[in-house]
């Protein structure tokens, strides 16, 4: 429905008389009548009894008068939302499972202090989010990806453990030691390649579903594991050895589809990691 068709009637309600309209509006006479009678026509009911002093308002009139009011009500706002300085811009974001807090921290913030106003919509990485801060090895086919960051995976062994007492473990050291696994994880292979080259003489003691049931299982002491550097750095209850041997890392950055792009709050964020890698302390 017009704009104007609407204001043409709040104003014949608001006045009951189709002269005093016209002259609210600063139109002609016949331009509010034939504005009612289009309306009139387009919801199939008549809004008003039309008479010498001016116009009797019909039960239709009364509902339809609040939704009209409404609706030009947040017309009017539209002007002054898009003028305010905190309008705000929002980004749907996937976040990956095992990411860790310091990483994610200097992603806000890094973006924080460059793009403006922008509304979070935090969830789990998907093909319905315009960006998703992921492993590479778990982006979508169809996306693109911007790589941020890059880390060591490294061998965490409990301080109970004696190979503790050693200061660089060989491939040799780990024969027949017990392991932790977790075989969703995008270096599970990797790892296995290293255990592989023992002819089979190691031993698994759990496969778990997530890195924070690894590191649970670590920090109690059950057994020898690999886990990404920045995910083990805050805690406790091991010691991450010096490794010779082939060594597996993890690189984390964002997937996203390329009409995402179309966001100004994507694009922004993608030039500003196309030139600055998220380093970490």
């Amino acid at each position: 429905m017009d704009e104007r068709l609407l204001r043409f009637f709040v104003a014949v309600y608001e006045e009951k008389n189709i002269s005093r309209a016209a002259e609210k509006c600063f139109v002609s006479q016949p331009n509010i009548s034939n504005g009612i009678k289009s309306i009139e026509e387009l919801l199939g009911k008549d809004l008003f009894i039309r008479h010498k002093k001016g116009v009797t308002i019909k039960e239709e009139g009364h509902q339809l008068y609040p939704i009209a009011k409404r609706i030009l009500g947040e017309l009017n706002e539209i002007p002054d939302l898009f003028k305010n300085k905190d309008f705000k811009q929002k980004v749907i974001l996937g976040v990956a499972d095992s990411l860790p807090q310091s990483l994610k921290k200097k992603f806000y913030l890094s973006i924080n202090q460059e793009v403006n106003n922008i509304e979070w919509d935090i969830r789990t990485i998907g093909r319905d989010c315009e960006l998703n801060l992921l492993v590479r090895e778990w982006k979508f086919e169809e996306h693109l990806f911007l790589p941020l960051w890059k880390e060591d995976y490294v061998l965490c062994i409990p301080n109970d453990h004696p190979l503790c007492e050693k200061d660089e473990i060989e491939i040799t050291d780990l024969e027949g030691e017990p392991f932790i696994h977790c075989p969703p994880c995008e270096a599970h292979q990797q790892s296995l390649s290293i255990l592989n080259d023992l002819g089979g003489k190691w031993k698994t003691i759990a496969n778990c579903a997530t890195k924070n049931d690894v590191l649970t299982l670590l920090i109690a002491g059950l057994g020898i594991t690999f886990l990404p550097e920045s995910f083990v750095r805050e805690w406790d209850g091991f010691q991450i050895k010096k490794y010779k041997g082939p060594i597996s890392y993890r690189e984390v950055g964002l997937s996203y589809p390329k009409d995402s792009l179309r966001n100004p709050a994507v694009a922004d964020i993608i030039k500003l990691f196309s030139s600055n890698e998220l380093l970490m302390d």
